[in-house]
């Protein structure tokens, strides 16, 4: 059994060494690429962080607890599908987004439940599962309008 000096400098003795584990690359990467995408693959897709991608149609405002598609919904994404046409490889990003006076944790859990329900939707209508990506902001980066309980589909290419 080893004794209470002995254990305590071998406690110490491994704590040191591991400063010499280098950090991951993500840690040091400005927020914009650190963002943590929800489902799908993420070449190919940009973070509608950086400002540069705009939104393939308006914006789907939902209710303030509510993650279920209506049929304004319906309509909007219907529409979408339409108008993209024979082009359903296009890359969409489904990026939902939460009112900033909901706790952090239910805010982005409520945004991702959003943006997947809208994917699926998406799929569904005929959009190949591959070309879609969702993420789920909660309240950090909301959009500043009217309501900040919506979806954004922002097209890639």
């Amino acid at each position: 059994m080893m004794k209470r000096p002995a254990a305590l400098f071998l406690s110490c003795l491994i704590l040191a060494s591991c400063s010499s584990i280098p950090m991951p690359s993500f840690l040091h990467s400005p927020a914009s690429e650190a963002v943590v995408y929800a489902l799908g693959p993420r070449e190919g897709f940009t973070s509608p962080l950086n400002g540069s991608l705009k939104p393939a149609c308006p914006a789907l405002v939902f209710e303030s607890a509510n993650f279920q598609l209506t049929s304004a919904h319906q309509q909007s994404l219907n529409s979408l599908v339409q108008e993209m046409g024979r082009n359903k490889k296009t890359l969409l990003l489904v990026a939902g987004y939460t009112a900033p006076n909901l706790p952090a944790d239910h805010a982005r859990s409520l945004s991702e439940r959003r943006s997947l329900a809208v994917r699926q939707r998406l799929i569904e209508l005929g959009l190949e599962a591959a070309s879609l990506q969702t993420v789920g902001f909660g309240n950090d980066f909301s959009p500043s309008g009217p309501s900040s309980d919506v979806v954004v589909i922002y097209r890639q290419n």
